[in-house]
């Protein structure tokens, strides 16, 4: 087992966030894929809340179709860093987190 340090760049944003015209969280997952990064996950919120203070759930007496959404990016913090301008540029209402972790990669042999 050979530990690296890594940063954990997190974005929270809302479901119906848009960047340049497209969905928030297909446009950042574009935008990791095209850097090179070596993977990004989504995750949609069951429930949630934001500065407004609102709660956003599935709960079918508050139906909500803008759910919270969390972008996940793992890479050395050089890399990390490096496209930090770009995203901070692009993420105009949510939440950027990043934090420094420990990482094990696991890459299939060809």
């Amino acid at each position: 087992m050979k530990m690296q340090d890594g940063a954990l760049l997190r974005i929270y944003m809302a479901e119906s966030a848009r960047i340049h015209g497209v969905p928030g969280y297909k446009f950042m997952t574009d935008f990791f894929l095209a850097k090179n990064f070596p993977g990004c996950t989504v995750t949609r919120g069951m429930t949630g809340f934001g500065h407004e203070k609102l709660i956003r759930t599935v709960d079918v007496l508050h139906l909500s179709l803008d759910l919270p959404i969390v972008i996940d990016v793992v890479d050395t913090r050089e890399r990390i860093m490096e496209i930090m301008p770009e995203v901070e540029a692009m993420v105009t209402h949510g939440l950027i987190t990043v934090q420094d972790v420990q990482m094990i990669r696991k890459v299939p042999e060809k």
